[in-house]
């Protein structure tokens, strides 16, 4: 009933079409993290959150009842102490995966991920192990090892539906509602009775470890930071201009490391944009050539409205030797772009983007008024003032910026979507890492778009296949078509765990 109710209510439209449909019918409690998902992506409110999760608790509870025997007082008793007792980590999980969502910030994703991977894997096994106890259910799971080996490879398959999903939308997922609530059946019906082959679950169970234990070994085998190794290409004639993202400031920021003679220019002919707009110079800090032009600027002057941003980055090209080279990253794409549109790039023959969005998923109200998204609006808040590694993050989701790009549901999408003028390239360089935040893909359309590249969102100016794919376009050349597979299919299979877009 519940996988018929799903399957009907995402093919009329009340609920989104999005990969991660296949979890409102997985195991608990990653089904519990699906309704959460949804809940703060599309009320209105506080009042009305509580009231659907109040709603989605009642199912939730009388479904596992029923499986574990029927709706009696002892099994209902049971399944609610369960979700009582998952719900804090399910809350937490989807609040980072939302807050992930609206300000497309990578690290939010990933450590709201693990957070569900973690509640899934300590409590996938325990409404099956020793019902009506929930503690005893609990020390059995525990002596069987959380059978991680059963858990492990019912996800392994589930996240196989979600990336056939993830593909085949916006059909896809809802014919894929039915299978997966029968990979439920089946791996609860293991958990209850433990069958057969075990080394065969526990083989498969290898595989999403396996895969996580790579990605985490990509990070942190990553680049560290500025590449100062690298030979130096033969000079080339004109410009080289370097834009940093949010919550730079003058002499830092990934971008404004690169060594502009790996580039094939000299200190003389590269600049570097400032966001106070021009000026007789500004401190150098860990830029590799002295600044010698821009007003010294702080990281709040990142968030000023686009319009000044541009008025700025036309000044500030305005006496560049042509051509121009213009490399920016993260932020900076949505600004530049609007501006070349805008015809205010003139000297600028090619565009480096590092590190794009091309469409802003979770779209946000104003600050204190009530619309769709409200909690996404607010976890974004409370998530960019708390601490992180190097300082708290300046980054305000109502700043002009963050209104102008963010908070429109349609604003990335609709300036990347313009055609750029003639004789104006663009290559976009997206991390893998940024892929599940991303629900149509990385692809710009009129910007050559190379394979992503396996290093996190700050550490792509740092790594040695940017430097490369740089290099050829400004060479006049087109990047390798080639993409190795495991690179684009990380967006599919994680994708599911990101809250739904609105188209």
């Amino acid at each position: 009933m519940l996988a018929g109710a799903v399957t009907v209510l995402a093919a009329v439209g009340v609920l989104p079409r999005w990969p991660g449909l296949v979890h409102l019918v997985a195991l608990p409690p990653l089904d519990l993290i699906a309704d959460l998902r949804l809940l703060m992506r599309f009320t209105s409110g506080y009042p009305q959150f509580l009231a659907g999760l109040a709603a989605c608790l009642a199912v939730r509870v009388t479904v596992l009842a029923f499986l574990l025997g029927g709706p009696r007082g002892q099994t209902l008793r049971y399944a609610a102490r369960y979700y009582v007792l998952v719900l804090p980590g399910a809350l937490l999980a989807s609040a980072l995966l939302l807050g992930a969502g609206a300000v497309l910030f990578y690290a939010l994703f990933w450590i709201g991920t693990a957070l569900a991977l973690l509640v899934f894997a300590l409590g996938a096994a325990v409404p099956w192990a020793a019902p009506p106890r929930l503690a005893h259910g609990l020390a059995v799971t525990l002596r069987r090892g959380l059978r991680l080996g059963t858990v492990g490879a019912y996800l392994t398959a589930l996240a196989v539906i979600g990336a056939v999903a993830d593909a085949t939308r916006p059909v896809g997922p809802v014919l894929l509602v039915p299978l997966s609530v029968l990979l439920t059946l089946a791996a609860a019906q293991a958990l209850r009775e433990d069958p057969g082959f075990r080394w065969t679950r526990r083989a498969v169970a290898l595989v999403p470890a396996a895969g996580l234990a790579a990605l985490a070994l990509v990070v942190a085998t990553g680049p560290a930071g500025p590449p100062r190794a690298a030979p130096p290409q033969e000079p080339r004639r004109g410009s080289l201009m370097l834009m940093s993202g949010v919550d730079s400031a003058s002499g830092t920021g990934a971008m404004l490391e690169i060594d502009p003679h790996t580039l094939g220019y000299r200190c003389a002919h590269t600049f570097y944009y400032s966001y106070a707009g021009p000026g007789p110079g500004q401190p150098r800090r860990q830029a590799l050539c002295p600044i010698t032009t821009g007003a010294p600027y702080r990281p709040e002057d990142t968030l000023r409205p686009t319009a000044e941003l541009i008025s700025f980055l036309d000044a500030q090209l305005g006496g560049l030797p042509p051509p121009v080279l213009l490399s920016t990253h993260s932020q900076g794409v949505w600004v530049v772009w609007e501006a070349a549109t805008q015809g205010r790039l003139p000297r600028v023959e090619t565009l480096v983007l590092a590190g794009p969005f091309p469409e802003n998923p979770v779209p946000y109200p104003p600050q204190g008024e009530p619309g769709r998204s409200r909690l996404a609006a607010d976890v974004a808040r409370l998530l960019t003032g708390l601490p992180r590694p190097g300082g708290t993050s300046v980054f305000r989701p109502d700043s002009p910026l963050g209104r102008e790009w963010l908070a429109d549901p349609t604003a990335i999408e609709r300036t990347l979507s313009h055609p750029l003028p003639p004789g104006l390239r663009a290559l976009a360089v997206p991390s893998v890492f940024d892929l599940p935040l991303m629900p149509h893909g990385p692809r710009i359309p009129s910007a050559t778009n190379a394979c992503p590249v396996p290093v996190i969102h700050p550490n792509l100016p740092y790594s040695a296949e940017f430097r490369r794919l740089v290099n050829t376009v400004a060479d006049g050349h087109e990047p390798p078509a080639a993409c190795p597979l495991w690179r684009t299919l990380v967006g599919p299979l994680f994708r599911p765990f990101a809250v739904p877009a609105d188209g």
